[in-house]
């Protein structure tokens, strides 16, 4: 049976909204369009009050989109009242992740955007998307603990945090002009890198099953990184030592970026796969899974 087409899966969308309210699908289905919508509107007043119209607004728009994934988590939990499918390790990366870069971007301008958004909006996202990791930490580990499945959730991640530091350390940039918040972006960058290989692990660990709104987060998440590379892409040259040396930290951003993206990659075209087959009334799963 050919599958459907974009026009008619927006329009049964819409209608298990309107003709199920009350349900879990038509709830879920509701949560996923108000999110984009207002995300949509605020993204807009950003663009035009704060953007300059820049290239560089695309890491500020990167880093609101993956606030919006952490939101949809948050609210997948709560309708469904269970943690089931869901990394705390990640999640706990992504405080270190959002606490060191903020530690960095809070203070000093080196790796932020260049334009107005990097005057209080991307750090806002990030203080946004702190606050939803932590409430998304309380509810997994105190509210619905019963139903945090900690035994697929194993992988031993955090013996890469030390790495992350110490390469972070001997070879950080230095458009900050001080080792210390260098070192501090540094090592969120690093442990970004790896923050989503333990939710990874665990759905392998579930048979490749995805539950839908889990789906919005991880590609949301793997969005993001896509439009952080972009950036970096763009500004690799601004990374360059002035005397003409060897550009290491343009290069070692570059690469823990590519890395992010290619981790990623392979969920977001089995993402995007399963968001036209308009199969969205089911869970994914993941190629080599399927019954």
């Amino acid at each position: 049976m050919p599958s459907q087409s974009p026009v008619v899966q927006v329009l049964d969308f819409i209608d298990d909204i309107v003709s199920s309210p009350s349900s879990e699908k038509g709830r879920a289905n509701a949560t996923v369009l108000t999110s984009y919508v207002v995300f949509s509107v605020i993204g807009l007043i950003v663009w035009r009050q704060f953007s300059d119209r820049d290239f560089s607004t695309v890491l500020t728009l990167g880093s609101g989109i993956q606030c919006l994934g952490f939101f949809l988590l948050l609210q997948k939990i709560r309708q469904q009242r269970s943690a089931a499918g869901i990394s705390a390790k990640t999640l706990q990366m992504y405080v270190l992740v959002f606490v060191f870069r903020l530690t960095s971007t809070c203070v000093k301008n080196g790796y932020l955007p260049v334009d107005k958004s990097g005057d209080w909006v991307y750090q806002f996202a990030d203080i946004c998307a702190l606050a939803v990791v932590c409430q998304l930490l309380y509810t997994i580990h105190v509210t619905y603990h019963l139903t945090y499945q900690s035994h697929l959730d194993s992988m031993p991640i955090y013996k890469c945090v030390p790495p992350c530091i110490a390469v972070a350390v001997m070879f950080h940039g230095g458009l900050n002009h001080s080792p210390f918040f260098d070192c501090c972006w540094f090592i969120a960058m690093n442990v970004d890198t790896i923050a989503m290989l333990p939710q990874l692990w665990m759905m392998v660990a579930m048979n490749g099953e995805v539950e839908a709104l889990t789906s919005h987060y991880i590609a949301s998440i793997a969005i993001a990184r896509a439009l952080a590379l972009s950036f970096w892409w763009h500004g690799f040259q601004e990374l360059a030592p002035k005397n003409g040396g060897f550009n290491i930290s343009g290069w070692l951003i570059m690469i823990a970026h590519i890395v992010q993206v290619l981790l990623s990659a392979d969920f977001l075209y089995h993402y995007i796969s399963w968001g036209t087959s308009g199969k969205q009334s089911q869970g994914m799963v993941l190629p080599g899974h399927e019954l």
